[in-house]
């Protein structure tokens, strides 16, 4: 076995569940302002039309990832992080929030590509784990140590969006 399947083993028995949601519409709304912003009142409006997502784009079944994934996810301020210094926690938080998390996810579960790149801001996008819904703010793409192939997981920055 290679370092990617080592991890792909660990993750498998040691990992928790997260949902993974990622929403990659590109249809945008009809509510949409022209300055881009959703318009909710226009939906109440218009209640026959579909909803659209917190971007103002409306959803595609095609278009969105909703699968589970396991990963190793841990408080920043838990022992568990140590390795990383206050200074790349700023880098990679701003102002830490008591809530903000540090997930290590592997880059495919189960035949399923994730990605973590242009992560929605609007929190259309979302990571649920222990029953709370978590936004990337920062991602790291890390390469495998003995073979410098640059998909070996991912180390995201992950802050609290809602709780169940």
């Amino acid at each position: 076995m290679g370092p990617i399947q080592d991890f792909i083993s660990l993750v498998n028995l040691h990992g928790s569940v997260v949902l993974y949601h990622r929403d990659d519409s590109f249809t945008p709304c009809p509510c949409r302002t022209p300055e881009g912003f959703r318009d909710p009142v226009w939906h109440v409006q218009n209640p026959l039309e579909p909803e659209c997502n917190e971007a103002g784009m409306l959803a595609d079944p095609d278009e969105t990832a909703n699968f589970n994934i396991k990963g190793f996810v841990h408080p920043v301020q838990s022992g568990a992080v140590r390795r990383l210094t206050s200074e790349q926690l700023v880098q990679m938080f701003g102002e830490i929030e008591s809530d903000d998390h540090l997930g290590i996810f592997p880059c495919e579960w189960n035949g399923k590509t994730l990605n973590f790149y242009d992560w929605g801001l609007a929190t259309e996008d979302w990571v649920k784990y222990n029953g709370r819904e978590y936004t990337v703010v920062s991602t790291n793409l890390i390469a495998d140590p003995d073979t410098g192939n640059p998909f070996h997981h991912w180390e995201v920055g992950l802050r609290l969006v809602a709780s169940g």
